[in-house]
Order: C-alpha cells, then sequence, then structure tokens
C-alpha cells in the first residue's frame, strides 16, 4: 500500500514537473536563453516574435532589434554555424515537413538569398545573418564592416534591425548547422561544440529615453494587452467592493448563499487578474515576467468561470428561485467531472499540442476543440434547466424573467464557440488582443449582471426565494417579515374585491 502510495506521488511530480517545464519553455518571453547542440539538431528555432509597423515619423526609434550573445568553445576543427532571423513568409524552407527537407544549399538559397556578405553577397539589401559563435569578448565579426558602431547595443555582440515598413509580420530567431565555403557555396557544417545563446527581442530601440514600456519588450499581437489587463483589474476590484457593500448591507439579517458564492467567483476572477497584471508589469521590465503569477493566475481565472459555470446552473435548476428545490449529488457530480476535464484538456494543450512554427491555438487544437465541447455541453444543460424551470412556474411575470435571464445568460454560455469560429477569419497579429479583450469584457459583464440582480434595493429581488432557515425571525426590524406579512395582507385584499391584476391574478391561481 506504501508502495503503490509512493508510485502515485511519484507520477504527480512528474506531472507538474513536465507541466511547469512546459509552461516556462513555451511562455511568452521576449528574452531567449539557452544552449543549441548541432549534433541533436540542424535547425533550431529560438523564438517566434511579432515586429511592429515603423512610424514614418520616428522610423529609427520604432525599428525591431535582435541583440545579445552568442557564445560557445571551438576548436579549429570545427565550422562555423549560422544565426539567421526569418519572416514568416519565408520559415516554411526550415520545417521538418516542408519539400526542402534539411539540405543546406535549397534550404539557405530559400531563406538567404537576399542577405548581406562580406564576402559572397555584397549586393544584400538584408542584414539578416551572423557567423556565430562570436568570439570571446568581442563582436561577432560581420558587425563593424556590415552597420555603424552608432546601431551597436552595448554589452550584445551582435545586433540585428527589423524594418516593417508596411505592415506588422512574425519573424523567428533560428540557429543553422550550414556555412558558406569557400566558393560561396551554402554546405552543412561539421561541429561538436555546443552553443550557449543569449537574446533580447524589443519593438524599438532600447536605449531611447522616451520609449513605450508597454509596447517595448512586447510583441506585436501582445502590445497594450498590460493596459487591458490593468483596466480589468480596476474594474474587478470595484466589483468587489460593490459586492462586499452589498453584503454589508444583508448582514444585519442574513447573507444569501447565492450571493456568497457570486462574491468567491469575483474574489477569484480579480486575483487571478492581479497575478496575470503582475506577471505583464514585470514583463516589461525584465522581459521574463514571473511564470510563477502567471500560472496561478490562469488557474484561478478557469476556477473562477467554472464556479460562474455552477452558479448559472443552480440558479437555472431552481436554487434561489425555488425554496424547496433540491440539488443533487449527480449534479454536483456532473459538474465537477466536466469541469476536471477540461482543465486536463487545459493542460495538454500547453504539453502536447505547442508548435512554434504553425499558428496552433486553443481554438484550433484537439485540447481546444475538447473544451470547446464542454463549453457547449454546459450551454445545452442550461437550456434544459431553464425550460424545465419555466415551465414550472406559475407565476406569469416570474417566467417572463426567468425566459429572460435564461436568454441572457445562454448567451455567455455560447459566445466562446462563436468567438472560436470568427477566430479563424481574425489575423494571428490581431487576434490575442481581440479574443482577449471579448472575453474579458463577457465574463466582467455576466459578473456584473449578477450583482446588479443579486442586490439587495435590486427590483428583481422579489423572484428570488427566502433563505427562511437563515432569517432570525426574533428580530422585530427584519424588512423580510414584514415584506411577508405586507405581501399577504395584498393577497387577502385581492381575494376579497375580486382583483383582475396580474398579481390577484396570481394568487387566485395558487
Amino acid at each position: 500500500m506504501q508502495g503503490s502510495t509512493r508510485r502515485c506521488k511519484t507520477w504527480h511530480l512528474l506531472f507538474v514537473v513536465v507541466f511547469l517545464h512546459h509552461f516556462v519553455q513555451f511562455g511568452s518571453t521576449v528574452r531567449v536563453r539557452g544552449v543549441w547542440d548541432p549534433k541533436e539538431a540542424n535547425v533550431k528555432i529560438i523564438k517566434k516574435f511579432g515586429f511592429q509597423q515603423i512610424d514614418q515619423n520616428f522610423p529609427k526609434a520604432s525599428r525591431g532589434f535582435v541583440y545579445g550573445n552568442i557564445t560557445g568553445k571551438q576548436t579549429k576543427e570545427d565550422d562555423v554555424l549560422t544565426f539567421i532571423v526569418v519572416p514568416a513568409a519565408k520559415i516554411g524552407a526550415l520545417h521538418s515537413d516542408s519539400e526542402y527537407g534539411n539540405s543546406c544549399g535549397v534550404m539557405m538559397e530559400k531563406i538567404a538569398a537576399n542577405g548581406y556578405d562580406a564576402k559572397c553577397n555584397t549586393k544584400g539589401q538584408a542584414d539578416i545573418f551572423r557567423w556565430v559563435p562570436c568570439p570571446a569578448g568581442k563582436l561577432c565579426e560581420e558587425e563593424e564592416p556590415v552597420t555603424n558602431s552608432s546601431t551597436l547595443l552595448p554589452d550584445s555582440q551582435l545586433t540585428l534591425q527589423i524594418i516593417e515598413p508596411e505592415t506588422p509580420e512574425y519573424w523567428y530567431l533560428v540557429l543553422i548547422s550550414c556555412h558558406l565555403d569557400e566558393n560561396c557555396t551554402w554546405v552543412a557544417s561539421k561541429t561538436e561544440s555546443k552553443l550557449s545563446y543569449d537574446l533580447w527581442l524589443t519593438n524599438g530601440n532600447p536605449t531611447f529615453q522616451d520609449r513605450d514600456p508597454f509596447r517595448l519588450q512586447f510583441s506585436f499581437d501582445e502590445q497594450d494587452a498590460t493596459q487591458m489587463y490593468l483596466l480589468t483589474l480596476v474594474a474587478y476590484t470595484i466589483l468587489c467592493g460593490l459586492i462586499y457593500r452589498g453584503k454589508a448591507i444583508q448582514k444585519k439579517h442574513y447573507s444569501p448563499s447565492r450571493l456568497n458564492l457570486l462574491a468567491y467567483i469575483a474574489y477569484l476572477k480579480t486575483a487571478g487578474v492581479a497575478l496575470q497584471s503582475l506577471n505583464m508589469l514585470v514583463f516589461a521590465s525584465d522581459g521574463e515576467g514571473v511564470f510563477l503569477a502567471r500560472l496561478i493566475g490562469e488557474v484561478l481565472r478557469m476556477v473562477g468561470i467554472d464556479l460562474l459555470c455552477l452558479l448559472l446552473l443552480l440558479l437555472a435548476r431552481g436554487w434561489a428561485f425555488n425554496n424547496g428545490e433540491t440539488i443533487t449529488k449527480c449534479f454536483f457530480f456532473s459538474w465537477m467531472l466536466l469541469s476536471a476535464i477540461k482543465f486536463v484538456l487545459f493542460c495538454c494543450n500547453f504539453i502536447f499540442v505547442y508548435d512554434i512554427v504553425h499558428d496552433v491555438d486553443i481554438f484550433i487544437s484537439w485540447p481546444g476543440y475538447g473544451m470547446l465541447a464542454i463549453r457547449i455541453i454546459f450551454a445545452l444543460w442550461f437550456l434544459l434547466e431553464v425550460r424545465w424551470l419555466i415551465k414550472r412556474e406559475r407565476c406569469h411575470e416570474k417566467a417572463v424573467f426567468l425566459a429572460h435571464f435564461g436568454a441572457g445568460f445562454l448567451v455567455w454560455f455560447v459566445y466562446l464557440p462563436g468567438v472560436g469560429v470568427v477566430a479563424h477569419f481574425i489575423s494571428v497579429l490581431w487576434r490575442f488582443k481581440i479574443i482577449l479583450g471579448i472575453r474579458t469584457l463577457a465574463n466582467f459583464a455576466a459578473i456584473a449582471s449578477l450583482v446588479h440582480l443579486f442586490w439587495p434595493y435590486s427590483q428583481y429581488k422579489k423572484y428570488f426565494g427566502v433563505d427562511f432557515g437563515h432569517i432570525r425571525t426574533g428580530r422585530t426590524d427584519s424588512n423580510e417579515l414584514e415584506d411577508f406579512e405586507k405581501l399577504l395582507f395584498d393577497a387577502s385584499d385581492s381575494e376579497g374585491e375580486g382583483d383582475t391584476s396580474p398579481r390577484g391574478r396570481v394568487f387566485n391561481e395558487i
């Protein structure tokens, strides 16, 4: 028994280590560090980065920069290797599934035909590659003759500038085991040494004083995301304050369970957004961010959304609307099972699906399809529960309210699959920011709407049942008891006078 427990703990630890490794390796970082062994892979794609379109008014300040150091201990028998930046339009030549394979001649002629070389291609217009490793403590050999010393960044052996005059574009940092021989022909490099690289990528000149910190360190597709996270944090903080105020108003009587659950959801969302904002702020400073804050923030966001689904399903089942409604264990088990499967798919999306070359996101991967399918299952479940709740409701006015409630929150359930369909028609360079904005707005609107419905002085309060088990009936200042007595008197008066109003008809039916 103890042996099986140890094995279980070992597997849990192994899973966590693998997950963290993949999350760090494939995380959004603008500073990339690592080691490359040419014997294990002829081609090493280090990083994908979106460079912005240059501002014609400030061309030198808005162009992209790739700078840093690539070092290694080589012997005289080792050939040099190539470090090159490749635009997205040409990256297919380096992919293992492409028709070019790993042939240096065909592959490099495709991606480096316009690259400047002091010996073999003096007519080349693009400064896109360097021979590596660079000499220890010195600049790379191509730096001084190709570029002016004023463009070199301090403490860097190499500096490459990316100029996008028309539109933003993704570029890839690549290490290739190829070089030009004496006949200016691309041939495979023979080397036994490993290379260590420490590179930075920026949108704009990092040495300028007036640089934008929320754009400099970020790929084009993630620029302005920091402001979005900070605005979301402010909005959720205000929302949490309102929920706290609502609970304080009702504290002298009771705090409804629905409001308590909504408070937990809002607190989780706020904590998650706060951690993600912290990660983005640190990222703007050091180009790496706080991995743990990003991971925990994403998990808290997922838990908050799953609890929001639970709350809506409970409401649709009649919880808080009908005092006599009971929730079965099967109900909670079904929700927990779907939420657990969704979390597993979320982990699989990071570990097994990531592809630096192809534009794979949650909407076009098999874990993403599974997560969207679970969201659709939740939507259908919610719809069926609301329909049954409306059919059981005897009050016409309340039934109309439930219909509007169901229609409104059904939109929240189905918006994400809808965004997944629309995402295919959005450029990858804009997709992240657009989806982030839509998702953030939709989730906040859903929670804010529930705060409005649950507010102590809301006009919709009459549609919710009263948790009689939590009311202190001995208090003489109980507003709920006064409202209940008034309701009974109104009902008696309506029956005695033959009231034909909708309210009177409802009581006559009861």
